[in-house]
């Protein structure tokens, strides 16, 4: 009795210890969600994107850190040449070579913007556009630190989409306008 006492016992005490295991291995996974959804919360975000600045023709490209922590050691760069405005003829214009696409920046902060203008959308679209020159889609690297890790981040950007869209428009504005062409009509 006193062995059929002491399997059952045995047997129950490795229930236990398989069930306690379970639930170690669970709190465990819950541990690590837990950590990764505050590294997620905190870490910087480095994002690229074009957009058409408001009330022009113009198309800019914006990097920003839109995470809550600084980017160590931001490096950008860039597949391919992109010519400011189509200036072809000048080296200065290669937005490939600018500064921040050339060195490491050292913090990008919480928050802060790179805007770089691209040029106007009959330039890079129009009928005498050069896609070697203004090319439509580039990528924009963004390699950089957090917490001692390395991130890479690959930016695809399609202009295309912006073909035909146009910036917004401040009814206020346009109004001054047309009263500004007024006043130069009479003078």
């Amino acid at each position: 009795m006193i062995e059929l006492l002491t399997a059952i016992l045995v047997i129950i005490t490795a229930i236990y210890a398989f069930l306690t295991h379970r639930i170690a291995k669970a709190s465990e996974a819950s541990v690590d969600a837990v950590r990764a959804q505050s590294e997620a919360m905190t870490r910087p975000y480095v994002t690229v994107a074009p957009y058409i600045r408001p009330h022009t023709p113009f198309l800019y490209l914006r990097v920003e850190n839109t995470g809550r922590t600084g980017a160590e050691n931001l490096r950008l760069t860039i597949d391919r040449d992109f010519f400011q405005f189509g200036k072809s003829e000048s080296a200065e214009a290669n937005l490939r070579t600018r500064s921040a696409f050339t060195y490491t920046i050292d913090t990008f902060a919480p928050g802060h913007q790179l805007n770089f203008a691209l040029g106007q959308g009959w330039v890079i679209f129009g009928e005498n556009a050069r896609p070697d020159v203004t090319p439509p889609q580039f990528n924009v690297t963004a390699e950089y630190e957090f917490r001692g890790r390395k991130l890479v981040e690959v930016h695809r950007i399609d202009l295309r989409p912006h073909l035909g869209s146009e910036g917004e428009r401040d009814p206020i504005v346009e109004e001054l306008e047309h009263i500004r062409k007024a006043i130069e009509k009479k003078a």
